[in-house]
């Protein structure tokens, strides 16, 4: 049984909703709304993204949930500004945002478990692999989901959930794959793969000068491993462009 879902779209040409088709999806984020407030529920945070607040910013996902609905602020095949990784994030531009609540008068509990529902469901639909699934930490090194990671192992209860869901869209025994089934998927898991690389990699060959030279004025800490692909461009044009001087 699938989680009912209460579309609630941001309006078309507004500058939160470009309309730009989303790459994939490749991933699902998961956040929390960081809101406690009182009344901060799904709802409130569909009224917020129609409004003029979040259109400056701009600010936009996928989904809210909350303990008892699920609200849809955008078409799963279009991009939303959720990921904290700039127009050109592999975040913004191939993930489809979810939004945990976590106001002070709804049962956070209940909106973890339906989030956990609704992810399920999205995998099992756009045929993506649990790995799919990511933390809003994974883009941004923000804390966030900031509830979930606080408790011990909380991602991983979490995403046990998740597996359950999507589980029980499959049946007791799993479908066989057809051949051009098992292709997309295996597609899938090679793409998932290569954009975690690219975002948790090895100091690359070309990018060691800059590196050192940043380690040796204190501007970073060793080993860099583990840093993004755009992190060490980014750190080996100043190199390049003798911003990583002395005098500089």
């Amino acid at each position: 049984m699938f989680e009912t879902v209460q579309v609630d779209m941001i309006p078309a040409g507004r500058g939160n909703r470009p309309g730009t088709p989303l790459n994939g999806p490749y991933f699902i984020t998961v956040h929390d709304t960081a809101n406690p407030g009182i009344g901060a529920n799904a709802l409130m945070h569909a009224k917020y993204l129609k409004g003029e607040a979040a259109e400056e910013l701009p600010v936009s996902w996928h989904f809210t949930v909350d303990d008892t609905r699920v609200v849809q602020h955008l078409p799963v095949n279009e991009h939303g500004w959720h990921a904290g990784d700039g127009s050109n994030g592999e975040g913004n531009l191939s993930s489809i945002g979810i939004e945990i609540c976590e106001n002070a008068d709804g049962n956070r509990a209940e909106a973890e478990a339906r989030a956990a529902r609704l992810i399920g469901d999205l995998l099992y639909k756009l045929k993506l692999p649990i790995v799919a699934v990511v933390q809003h930490n994974h883009w941004s090194g923000k804390n966030c989901p900031h509830i979930i990671r606080a408790r011990k192992d909380g991602w991983e209860v979490f995403m046990d959930r998740v597996r359950t869901q999507f589980n029980t869209h499959l049946g007791e025994e799993d479908v066989p794959m057809t051949e051009a089934e098992r292709k997309q998927f295996n597609a899938l898991v090679k793409r998932v793969a290569e954009l975690e690389e690219q975002h948790s990699m090895k100091v690359p060959v070309w990018a060691k000068p800059a590196v050192d030279r940043a380690i040796a004025l204190g501007l970073i800490d060793a080993p860099a491993d583990g840093n993004s692909r755009d992190f060490f461009r980014i750190l080996t044009i100043m190199y390049r462009h003798g911003l990583l001087d002395d005098n500089k």
